[in-house]
């Protein structure tokens, strides 16, 4: 196989792998185990170093610098994001945490001030 279609691959598995990536990403699905997604990442980075390495010409080029490119950086940001997997604070069912806001009235309010009470507790994320 030459350079040139080496790179193409790699362009192709980084598209590939890419649109899937998304795809997960905007249904807030992306699985725990992103093994399939770093291979992806791998093969990219791996088959655009080789096709500089089996001589390319512009269009293999481009797309072996690209695909090995993608790849590396994905690679290096999925090394650089692990996050120590911590016990969840709140659960369902779970007492809630005690926290102090301001109120409406910008006066001071703490949840230990209505413990004991009823009351509704409504929380809303800002559009801006």
């Amino acid at each position: 196989m030459n350079g040139t279609l080496l790179g193409i691959a790699s362009l192709a598995i980084v598209a590939a792998n890419g649109a899937v990536f998304l795809s997960r990403m905007q249904r807030v699905a992306i699985p725990e185990n992103r093994l399939a997604h770093d291979l992806g990442w791998t093969a990219a980075l791996a088959l655009g170093i080789a096709a500089f390495a089996g001589g390319v010409g512009w269009v293999g080029g481009v797309s072996a610098a690209i695909g090995a490119f993608t790849g590396g950086l994905m690679l290096l940001l999925r090394l650089g994001s692990a996050q120590a997997k911590n016990a969840a604070a709140v659960r369902v069912g779970g007492p809630i945490l005690d926290f102090a806001a301001v109120d409406e009235n910008g006066a001071p309010f703490t949840l230990a001030s209505v413990a004991g009470k009823p009351f509704l507790l409504k929380f809303f994320r800002g559009h801006w």
